[in-house]
């Protein structure tokens, strides 16, 4: 089951209606012009091309609103010729945000609409002759590439026995299908995911395969200030188990037909359609999966309200969950034009979303050659793209609050091979592969160079192992009410997103403030290695294929995802990872310094319950190393107290050592080999 997203361009090339260039001798000069043209014309949509204006043409651009010529002399000769009805501002400008527009230099991009009878080869050679033209861009359709019975909102399989004896679970919350996210809280052989039989040698459900966000909770469980855009089918904004913490405009009043906030759009109360441009948010289309409203609930359906899913940063259910703004780039078999999304990634950043929530994207270049394959080429050849997103990453959260500049977040791509598509493998972008219930790589994430991060995407060899969320009314099973499951790196980006947004609600609460970059490394730097678990192989009878795990070694980014571990870097609690299994020794050098193995262990206090979580043993003290035994996987807080300056607390005839007392977080893992990290 594959849905990941990319871009398709479907029109034919129609007949010319100026010279044909075709049987001249191309000049120096042509030549020259010809390297203006950034991308190619198959497939591309007829009668519109994008145009960026040289910064010297500035001040003779028009840009008052139904404009019909550009005001550039050589410009308006062609348009003349070739029936131009409209030159509009490929981006919204308005007293808001024209600083910050004209800073990146994107007011100087256009969209020329004339006769889709004219040949668009033709009409870009021609404009791209004139001098204050520095760049064109043939305009294309976002479009999915999945059908509905790739990806589907199906039923999981109930387990009677367990629904009742793990009412309450591990997840703090009540929300009744919990216990179906294996994403969120792992449990391994007591899990509800089970061997499919579909697959030879699959390899068991993993405990601990997760993003380990159960402690995390216990710091911080969402803040409704922190804005995550879905760039996506429209978000159902009134789902039982979304509505809550959707975004709401609160400068525009709604049905007045006027842009009460004046930040040029009329009543976008829940974000905005961009695939239609209205204010009316879509998911009712017969060709829609719901996928816009199923990566909504995996980063912020509301928790602890007794009904459906439990979201990463979805709060307490006390209205202190992350918002989610839709910007609608899809609606059935349509998606926005190129010059749309780019105008949506804009949206999202004038109107205050610190993540940029992103489950599209092209084929990679390893199965489509004409896809970019590196960083130079995606900016050369798709410009205006990758300028928006530098506008977001530059202009997204806020003033105040605790982020400077915004999140990009991609999924990688399903096309199962060592490169991920664009604009995820972008550099300023988190590009995220995708990991199933045995924390292996799934068979059809991207992996490879550009590849970043590594979470949750469910995968259907295993029952229940796709990804619960939230679907719409249309796309829903009535047995479970408005959730299904679906796979891809698309479901594991929004994991990603999620946790994103709960590190900076915590950040928020406790007055930090982050730059975009800063930020982003610390989302990056809190993982767990991957690569002790990529033994094995598996075959896949019904796709023919073999998935040799030991392949992907030190291909999958910076580890999969802890969205414990980034809520510790925030507060600045350090942490160990190790081992479970017999003596693992911890260096506590870290904390008491270089003469640590000159002190002597006087206690460590655990509390009973963290105690029996991790399974831990006896503790002893060796040269400076505390040797642990712990059974099973989980997190504690240890606090450790040494003796240092020689001496005995029962030697009453000498001077009393003196106490040391330090606390760190100690995380378990099976599979860890010892003293796998501190930071």
């Amino acid at each position: 089951m594959r849905d990941f997203l990319y871009i398709v361009m479907g029109a034919l090339l129609l007949a010319g209606c100026t010279r044909d260039l075709t049987d001249q001798t191309i000049s120096e000069a042509e030549t020259a012009t010809a390297e203006k043209i950034l991308n190619e014309s198959n497939d591309a949509l007829q009668g519109s091309i994008i145009v960026r204006f040289a910064p010297s043409a500035e001040s003779r651009l028009a840009t008052r609103s139904g404009a019909t010529r550009s005001g550039i002399e050589g410009v308006d000769a062609i348009l003349d010729n070739i029936e131009g009805y409209a030159v509009e501002p490929v981006f919204n400008i308005t007293d808001k945000n024209r600083d910050k527009v004209h800073e990146r230099g994107l007011h100087l991009w256009y969209t020329l609409h004339f006769s889709e009878e004219c040949d668009i080869d033709t009409v870009a050679a021609e404009l791209a002759k004139v001098t204050e033209v520095e760049r064109l861009q043939f305009s294309q359709r976002v479009c999915h590439t999945h059908n509905p019975e790739m990806v589907t909102a199906t039923q999981i399989q109930h387990n009677a026995s367990t629904m009742s004896t793990r009412a309450s679970g591990s997840i703090a919350f009540n929300d009744s299908y919990r216990i179906y996210q294996w994403a969120l809280n792992n449990l391994g052989s007591n899990s509800e995911v089970r061997d499919a039989g579909v697959a030879e040698d699959l390899p068991p459900v993993m405990a601990g395969a997760d993003i380990n966000v159960i402690p995390a909770w216990r710091l911080c469980k969402g803040d409704p200030s922190i804005i995550v855009a879905v760039l996506d089918e429209g978000v159902m904004y009134s789902h039982e188990d979304l509505a809550a913490n959707m975004w709401t405009n609160s400068g525009e009043i709604e049905g007045d037909d006027i842009d009460n906030d004046h930040n040029g759009y009329e009543d976008d109360i829940h974000g905005f359609n961009f695939v239609r441009l209205d204010n009316n948010i879509k998911w009712d289309n017969k060709n829609d999966s719901g996928h816009g409203t199923h990566v909504a609930g995996i980063i912020s359906a509301v928790n602890d309200n007794e009904i459906g899913i439990c979201g990463i940063a979805g709060g307490s259910g006390n209205n202190d969950g992350a918002k989610i703004m839709s910007v609608q780039i899809f609606y059935g078999n349509g998606g926005a034009t190129t010059a749309n999304v780019a105008k949506g990634i804009q949206y999202a950043a004038d109107n205050g979303a610190h993540i940029l929530q992103n489950s599209w994207g092209y084929k990679s270049n390893l199965v489509d050659s004409s896809a970019p394959s590196n960083d130079r080429g995606y900016k050369s050849r798709l410009r205006l793209e990758a300028e928006a997103i530098d506008y977001f990453v530059a202009n997204g959260g806020d003033d105040e609050g605790p982020l400077k500049g915004g999140l990009v977040i991609f999924a990688a791509g399903n096309d199962g091979v060592a490169l991920p598509g664009y604009p995820a493998a972008y550099e300023p972008c988190v590009s995220v592969a995708a990991f199933s219930p045995s924390l292996r790589p799934t068979y059809f994430t991207c992996y490879g160079t550009g590849t970043d991060i590594v979470a949750p995407g469910g995968e259907g060899l295993y029952t229940n192992g796709a990804i619960l969320s939230t679907v719409p009314d249309e796309h829903d099973d009535p047995s479970i009410e408005h959730y299904g499951l679906m796979q891809g790196t698309s479901q594991a980006c929004p994991h990603v997103s999620g946790i994103a947004a709960l590190g900076l609600a915590y950040a928020k609460k406790l007055g930090k403030r982050y730059t975009a970059n800063e930020f982003r490394s610390m989302l990056l730097s809190a993982t767990n290695n991957i690569d002790p678990y990529l033994t094995g192989s598996i075959y896949i009878p019904s796709a023919r294929m073999t998935v040799n795990y030991p392949n992907y070694k030190g291909l999958m980014g910076a580890g999969y995802i802890d969205a414990y571990k980034l809520l510790l870097q925030i507060d600045g609690t350090p942490y160990t990872v190790v081992g479970t299994g017999a003596n693992q020794k911890i260096d506590l050098a870290p904390y008491f310094g270089d003469g640590v193995h000159n002190a002597q262990l006087h206690q460590v206090k655990i509390s009973d319950e963290e105690k029996l979580a991790i399974g831990l043993g006896d503790c002893t003290f060796e040269e400076g190393k505390l040797i642990v035994t712990c059974s099973k996987s989980g997190v504690a807080t240890l606090t450790v107290t040494l003796l240092v300056g020689g001496g005995s607390l029962n030697n009453s005839a000498a001077p009393y050592p003196t106490k040391v007392t330090k606390s760190f977080v100690l995380m378990t893992k099976s599979g860890v080999a010892s003293n796998n990290g501190w930071l």
